[in-house]
């Protein structure tokens, strides 16, 4: 502007069409009237698309439980319910029997809470009533770190460290206790029941622990402050006004760590010892319900395929049933908690009445007779009570501060372990772009070749990429439906679908996408393409969730200041919303990604593995997972071993690192965004 111009001289001159005229008014309003129209088509063809997608995480449900309940059909005709209760599995003159595979899931599984469980709560009362603030998130983090080491590594790292531990030292003490009869009854291996039960217990107590540690949480400060000034120490507040109304969300962690446990493959196939036989004692060996579908799917003709599919449908019974039942459980104590000092609480509301005089019933005063008896025994007066109060409270402290230590134990093993053995294949630049070597004897590891993990590291990639081209949009979508259009009961079956999905062992959901490749393309069985699909699968109800959770954690004042603004709600979601909880939705796919690339038993159901480099998307591809455990734990051979050892360390970096990420990432989406 110069000095001659006025401000209303550098006004916007109205544009000109092509031939020099200015648009007439009603030009300009025609404009207008077509760009509402584009966008509105453009608003529900998203709203649209966003429904589609949604319905079609519930069809991915439906299509689970209908190909298992179709493919299933050929067995349950032919053995009917007897096939419950069978105990043989003869592939050759097609008998086929459940009751081995079913009481061993049991077994495991039922062992795996009994040690796991107190340890669990010990650590979420600990970090939760005990920790000061500045400490508590550093552990925490620390026990959750567990969660993200694969089940691969796990068993790999259990069968080299916790099964000669468990049959050398555990096992032949509790033999001499008992004598050797009852549950102790079989000679020690370490390849039992009860060293696969231990491995699984070391696999959920974080998940139980997260859970128990949100429940404890979630119970308002004001009951803890109301314990303690009636006089309670921290460890009596904890139990009466804390752990009680917290016993439900407890519950609910407890249910799913045994679904966890339940649908498991990996560990158990290389530490139960893979005999279908009823086990007997903690040291017979034995086989799950994921373990025989694990070991014989790949192998077996389709009469036995029938029947391992009927075995993955009762194991999608009892995982769904569980889910359910822990779901109904949260809501019906958040539907029915009481509030501290209610009538439904009176029971800890008088216990802790009596904190407040000692545990003495009150003074009558200087004039009241007194009451008739001997004298108070010196184990009820106020000095003793006080010595034993606060000697309860210091063994509180002591015995959870133990669960967390014991807690932190394995992953400092594995850690170690990981880098002991594999270490030394992993400083070599070469091991990352080289193929495995040849086999090589025990009797030679001295001069044994030590290789690389090449094409594991690019089936890897490879797998975890293709599934998330298509899992990561999918569950976006699916996410934006449930937080920003979803209401009413539509919205609540998208949303059971999705923790449904999330809650499926993965042995399953490699069973489901190979029934479904036998049956429509079987030329694209046991390839990358399928082991993708597998992994897409697991991926879709992550961000899903993950998704709608950021959303919802995003002010609706942000949503109303963009519609007040003339934005239309496409627009608002896409440029406002999505924006906002960026830092929400980069931890869901980081979830994700890390879940797709520990992934084990659908990657071996589907893409079956290969030690050579990337063929084809209609060829076997290799991957991190399938080198650990056909080369680590199914093999003898030292080289391949210490490949694999290289292997399990690399994979422990990269989901310990992803894991460490998505933390400092959901820290940031709980900051205020400056830009929003």
């Amino acid at each position: 502007m110069t000095a001659t111009q006025s401000p209303a001289d550098c006004t916007e001159a109205p544009p000109y069409d092509p031939a020099g005229r200015p648009p007439t008014p009603a030009g300009r309003q025609s404009d207008r009237r077509l760009r509402l129209v584009g966008l509105n088509r453009i608003g529900r063809a998203f709203h649209g698309l966003a429904i589609a997608t949604a319905a079609g995480v519930v069809a991915l449900l439906g299509a689970v439980v209908l190909v298992l309940l179709e493919a299933s059909g050929g067995s349950s005709a032919r053995t009917g319910p007897a096939f419950l209760v069978g105990q043989t599995w003869d592939p050759v003159h097609n008998v086929y029997g459940a009751l081995p595979a079913i009481s061993g899931t049991i077994a495991t599984s039922g062992l795996a809470l009994l040690f796991a469980v107190p340890v669990a709560i010990g650590v979420a009362i600990f970090l939760t009533e005990f920790v000061p603030r500045r400490l508590r998130e550093p552990i925490a983090a620390l026990v959750d770190l567990s969660a993200a080491v694969p089940s691969v590594v796990w068993g790999f790292w259990a069968i080299l460290v916790v099964a000669p531990f468990v049959g050398h030292s555990v096992e032949p003490v509790l033999a001499r206790w008992t004598g050797g009869a009852g549950p102790f009854a079989r000679p020690p291996t370490g390849f039992d029941v009860l060293s696969a039960s231990v491995v699984l217990a070391i696999m959920v107590l974080p998940t139980i622990s997260a859970i128990s540690r949100s429940a404890l949480g979630a119970v308002p400060r004001s009951q803890r402050e109301a314990a303690l000034s009636l006089g309670a120490t921290r460890s009596e507040a904890a139990w009466l006004s804390v752990l009680r109304p917290a016993r439900s969300g407890i519950v609910a962690g407890i249910l799913l760590g045994f679904g966890r446990a339940a649908g498991e493959a990996v560990i158990v196939v290389g530490l139960i010892g893979n005999v279908y036989a009823l086990p007997t004692s903690l040291f017979a060996q034995g086989q799950t319900i994921a373990g025989e579908i694990l070991n014989d799917l790949n192998s077996g003709l389709p009469p036995e395929r029938s029947a391992l599919v009927e075995l993955g449908l009762l194991l999608l019974v009892v995982t769904v049933l569980v889910q359910l039942a822990a779901r109904g459980i949260v809501r019906w104590a958040e539907a029915s908690r009481p509030r501290f000092g209610s009538d439904r609480s009176g029971r800890a509301t008088r216990i802790l009445r009596e904190f407040g005089s000692g545990g003495l019933p009150p003074d009558p005063g200087p004039g009241a007779p007194a009451a008739p008896g001997r004298r108070p025994h010196p184990r009820t007066r106020p000095g003793h009570r006080r010595i034993v109060r606060r000697a309860r409270g210091i063994a509180a402290v002591a015995l959870t501060g133990a669960a967390t230590t014991l807690a932190l134990l394995p992953l400092v093993s594995v850690l170690g372990t990981a880098i002991s053995f594999g270490g030394v294949a992993a400083v070599h630049p070469s091991f990352y772009t080289s193929e495995l070597p040849a086999a090589c004897p025990a009797i030679a590891q001295a001069s044994c070749p030590i290789g690389g993990i090449g094409p594991a590291i690019q089936g890897t990639l490879l797998l975890v990429g293709l599934a998330s081209l298509v899992a990561v949009p999918v569950g976006i979508l699916a996410g934006v439906y449930l937080s920003e259009y979803g209401r009413g009961r539509g919205t609540s079956i998208v949303r059971l679908a999705a923790d449904l999905l999330v809650g499926i062992p993965s042995v399953l959901i490699g069973l489901f996408v190979v029934v479904v490749l036998l049956q429509g393309a079987p030329a694209l069985d046991n390839t990358a393409l399928a082991g993708a699909l597998a992994l897409g699968v697991l991926m879709v109800p992550i961000v899903t969730r993950a998704t709608e959770e950021a959303l919802k954690a995003v002010p609706q004042a942000a949503r109303e200041a963009a519609l007040a603004l003339g934005f239309p709600r496409h627009r608002a979601t896409i440029r406002v919303v999505l924006p906002s909880a960026r830092y929400g939705l980069i931890t869901g796919i980081f979830l994700a990604v890390a879940r797709a690339g520990g992934e084990t038993a659908a990657v071996v159901l589907t893409a079956f593995g290969s030690p050579y480099w990337f063929a084809g998307l209609n060829h076997p591809v290799s991957s991190l997972t399938l080198v650990i455990f056909e080369q680590g734990s199914q093999s003898s051979y030292s080289n391949w071993q210490a490949d694999a050892w290289g292997a399990a360390l690399v994979l422990l970096v990269l989901m310990l690192g992803v894991s460490v990420a998505a933390r400092l990432m959901a820290r940031g989406a709980t900051r205020p965004d400056p830009e929003a």
